[in-house]
């Protein structure tokens, strides 16, 4: 990290992702342009961390109006930028073209004074290309014209563009876009992770942390949105947290998912993206499922499917061991919540007096379609980050897969599968080092669980030989699996373990 740009004491976390910033921000190597680009989904703090950049650097931020007519954003954008280099009011451009170039010549003579790198953030990017299409084509043509490829003696300005539109973001620096291969970092923000979000709201009781975790993920964004109840530090507390924000029509969480369509351009059909959204939760797990609920063509799936994977909205998960046809999952909590516990009830959440009644109705769906495949992903991301330094086992590429047993007639599901490290994936090859279960139910965990998966280990043959067998549970172990935990080849985990790193 740049010893000469701390992280700011009020920014919670983002350590990581502070010392991308500040080593792109600081001095060396040629005298050039450089380019950058943040992205993340709505609410994850990209203005906040850009804002204290600037501060940190004295540099200009710009955040973009939704919806401004091409001359107003430019207006605003002089409006800003004569206030940042100290000029008197009247600064006007008429093209992106003059407005950007004059922003890094100005920056560039400011850091000529200053003898340090000057830093533009243009926050909120996607929202100026509606009316001007051209500002990705003028970033490549400043990079062409100032970037370090001809040599020194440019500006040395760091510039950053910045939005919440997942879709638009990404295009950017995709092969056959202007920027590809231009932008020196390329920083996704996303949200805090399980442990990262308890400490974050400040709660320490962990089946309320997991509880609340499953319901809005770790978006530090509606901790602030939240700020006039506190944070729930009981079940009971969450129930009613749930009633006060999520649960009432009067509180801005109530309308989240409205809000973050309206980030997607691409998303124009609403209805038949909360249709397929809405078919998901309802366990249709692959486009063709998926088309069967929503009585359409599977051909015409494609697209608008896409459009939701590529915001963010919509996940892939493909089988560790075999080439399947990958299965369609929720990526967003929000939107799981949404789809699954409150639009189906909508009418009753909207009238105060049912809405207790309804979400108590709800809780089972909420246990069996949420909670408990949350607490898988979590087992899952607890064995990539947390396994090996916890008992020695080597990691590698960490997934689910299904596998097909003849004697019972069934497949059996596994919610954990970990390759040894280096083998690729759906590969005959790879060889697996753990196998595991995820239970989220109320009943503790018995013999009769690690039995199965020694089971299980067998039918997978030579490539499971010596697999440790893994057992996660939110509600603890019975005595006997932990005396027979004992024979070395079994790890128990608990919830404590997976709140811990």
């Amino acid at each position: 990290m740049n010893s000469a740009l701390p992280k700011p004491p009020g920014l919670f976390d983002r350590t990581r992702e502070w010392a991308a910033l500040a080593d792109f921000v600081a001095p060396g190597g040629p005298d050039s342009l450089r380019l950058g680009v943040v992205y993340g989904r709505r609410r994850q703090g990209k203005s906040e961390i850009l804002q204290q950049l600037c501060e940190a650097t004295d540099g200009f931020y710009t955040l973009a109006l939704e919806q401004h007519a091409k001359p107003l954003a430019l207006q605003r954008f002089a409006d800003g930028l004569a206030a940042w280099a100290g000029l008197p009011p009247g600064l006007t451009f008429s093209t992106w073209e003059n407005a950007l170039e004059t922003a890094v010549r100005m920056a560039g003579e400011r850091a000529g004074l200053q003898g340090r790198p000057q830093l533009i953030v243009i926050d909120e990017l996607p929202f100026l290309l509606g009316a001007s299409p051209e500002i990705p084509g003028v970033l490549q043509w400043l990079y062409d014209t100032y970037g370090p490829t001809l040599g020194d003696g440019k500006p040395p300005v760091r510039l950053i563009v910045c939005g919440s539109a997942l879709s638009i973001m990404s295009r950017l620096l995709s092969e056959s876009k202007a920027l590809y291969g231009r932008a020196l970092i390329n920083l996704c923000l996303g949200s805090f992770d399980h442990i990262d979000a308890a400490e974050f709201w400040g709660i320490n009781e962990l089946e309320v942390a997991l509880r609340l975790h499953a319901i809005v993920g770790g978006v530090p964004g509606y901790r602030a949105i939240t700020a006039n109840r506190p944070a729930p530090g009981t079940l009971d507390e969450l129930d009613e947290w749930l009633m006060s924000t999520v649960f009432n029509p009067g509180h801005v969480m109530f309308d989240e998912i409205d809000v973050l369509f309206t980030q997607e351009p691409g998303i124009k059909d609403r209805a038949l993206y909360y249709g397929i959204l809405a078919a998901v939760a309802g366990g249709a797990g692959t486009p063709a499922k998926i088309a069967v609920k929503l009585e359409r063509d599977p051909r015409t799936m494609t697209y608008p499917l896409g459009v939701l994977r590529r915001a963010g909205f919509l996940a892939y998960d493909e089988d560790l061991l075999v080439a399947r046809k990958p299965v369609v999952s929720i990526a967003d909590p929000v939107m799981r919540f949404h789809h699954a516990i409150t639009r189906p009830r909508l009418q009753l959440f909207q009238r105060p007096a049912r809405a207790a009644q309804a979400w108590e109705e709800a809780k089972p769906i909420f246990s069996s379609q949420i909670l408990g495949p949350h607490f898988e992903s979590l087992a899952r991301e607890w064995t990539i980050t947390s396994m090996e330094t916890r008992t020695g086992l080597p990691i590698g590429w960490t997934g689910t897969t299904s596998v097909p047993c003849r004697e019972h007639g069934i497949s059996h599901q596994l919610d954990v599968a970990s390759l040894k490290p280096g083998d690729m994936p759906r590969t005959a090859s790879a060889r697996i080092v753990l196998i595991g279960e995820a239970k989220c139910t109320n009943r503790q965990r018995d013999v009769s669980d690690l039995d199965r998966l020694a089971h299980i280990r067998e039918l997978l043959g030579e490539r499971a030989e010596g697999a440790a067998l893994a057992l996660f549970s939110r509600t603890g172990f019975r005595a006997d699996l932990r005396t027979a935990a004992g024979r070395g080849d079994a790890i128990l985990i608990g919830l404590e373990d997976v709140y811990s790193r």
